[in-house]
């Protein structure tokens, strides 16, 4: 404890808590249900994260350095988050689509606090269903919307732990702490999924959806309703993020190892006739929310050419690379992960991005000792074909959108699969994932690390 006797804690508490009455009397008698509303909503939902933080820090006792992370992360959130309030409602002067979603729920709440529970589906899903989930956010914490930044932020904070749990179970000898380090403090990971919208909505549920994979492709229990809770929580929104991740979960169990037996063809065929079937629900779903009569590549390019001429206003607008050659597609993965460059920038949050994308370029090529080991790892992980389907699928149907606002705030979607595979074992550690081993043996690394041998438990 040192200077921090209980007698000055008592001290600091006591002006603490008086100066917080003296802001509340402030804002009590000056100021909107905004301001006033969200110093009783905010605290409260910062009390319940760090509630929830302890309980998943006493879980894991073995990862020493995951609290300092966590807690650095999650304070990183809250100042992302107030930024994120601060771009919109004040730099941008509401001009945002939280707004709407605001707009809406301030009104409707009121009449679902008396019971009065209706919508209109007019326009495209996934927009009139933000609009009902902030109505029913808004019915429990009030018409604020910096508090309603702060619960969104909160969900989208909990997902990105959910897809470092399954990066854990996934690969036990990754290099963890870079990832957490990467998914938890990454500017784009505390900034764009930090407001009222789909963003923070839907990263909750693909890291839901990536639990779900994890433990699917790890034969561990409880992957089947992780699954289904994932596919309904993107579906809600954006159907087709729910495409991308089952269709990419459908081509990994594709290559999923059979180990030679009968059993374990069996589970293949079976695995991959559900995961058919769920992307051929998920995706005539998402053929009504875009607007697709049929599902053909045509009707899909169509779509896609229309929303890139959508994304092509707003003051961060660039011309969008072609897909029509190989050097197109190539340019397509520079765009949606690294872009903007310095000299593309045309305002602060831009500029932050701009930093971003040089960075990790850099940690790319300074991955390279990694990812030179990931043909061998796709081996026998179909978690990593997951994720790598993933990522390219995602690219493939972003590279559009012509705008770098819209686009950075898409890739806040996929970013983390990407960062798994910069934080891949390192090539010694590698060998462990790698070294054949019966039931009930275990590897171990000896000496130098050169030499591999297999002891019985």
């Amino acid at each position: 404890m040192g200077a921090f006797t209980p007698r000055v804690l008592t001290v600091i508490g006591a002006l603490a808590g008086t100066a917080y009455a003296l802001v509340w009397s402030w804002a009590l008698t000056s100021q909107t249900y905004n301001i006033y509303g969200s110093l009783v909503v905010v605290p409260i939902v910062v009390a319940i994260d760090l509630l929830i933080i302890a309980k998943v820090i006493s879980r894991n006792p073995d990862e020493a350095w995951l609290p300092w992370v966590l807690i650095l992360g999650f304070f990183g959130k809250t100042v992302g988050t107030f930024a994120r309030y601060w771009v919109a409602y004040v730099a941008y002067g509401g001009q945002a689509d939280a707004e709407r979603y605001n707009v809406y729920a301030s009104y409707q709440h009121t009449l679902w606090r008396q019971g009065i529970i209706q919508w209109a589906w007019a326009g495209k899903q996934g927009t009139d269903m933000m609009e009902i989930i902030t109505t029913a956010i808004y019915t429990v914490i009030g018409g604020a919307p910096l508090a309603g930044f702060f619960v969104f932020a909160s969900l989208a904070f909990w997902g990105a732990y959910l897809i470092y749990r399954s990066f854990r179970i996934a690969l036990p000898k990754a290099d963890h702490r870079r990832f957490a380090l990467l998914i938890f403090l990454l500017p784009s990971m505390l900034y764009w999924p930090s407001s009222i919208g789909k963003e923070s909505w839907l990263l909750l549920f693909v890291g839901v959806a990536a639990l779900g994979a994890a433990r699917y492709f790890t034969d561990r229990a409880g992957s089947l309703w992780l699954l289904a809770l994932g596919a309904l929580g993107m579906a809600a929104v954006r159907p087709h993020v729910a495409v991308l991740i089952f269709a990419a979960m459908f081509a990994a169990q594709m290559f999923r190892p059979t180990g030679g037996t009968v059993g374990g063809h069996l589970r293949k065929v079976i695995g991959v006739a559900a995961l058919g079937l769920a992307g051929v629900v998920l995706a005539q779903a998402s053929a009504r929310f875009l607007g697709i009569d049929d599902f053909s590549l045509q009707a899909i390019s169509d779509s896609v050419d229309w929303s890139s001429g959508q994304t092509q206003q707003g003051g961060s607008e660039f011309t969008p690379v072609e897909l029509d050659s190989p050097l197109g597609v190539l340019m397509a993965f520079v765009t949606v992960l690294f872009r903007p460059f310095p000299f593309e920038i045309g305002n602060s949050p831009m500029l932050v991005q701009s930093f971003e994308g040089l960075f990790l370029i850099g940690l790319t090529i300074a991955s390279w000792k990694r990812l030179r080991g990931l043909p061998r790892m796709l081996r026998g992980n179909p978690f990593l074909w997951f994720v790598i389907i993933y990522i390219i699928g995602f690219v493939l149907a972003f590279a559009g959108f012509a705008n770098f606002g819209i686009l950075a705030r898409q890739r806040s979607l996929m970013l983390p699969f990407f960062l798994m595979l910069l934080s891949l074992p390192r090539p010694r550690d590698a060998l462990l994932d790698h070294l054949p081993l019966r039931r009930g043996e275990v590897g171990v690394m000896a000496g130098d690390d050169r030499h591999l041998m297999a002891v019985r438990r």
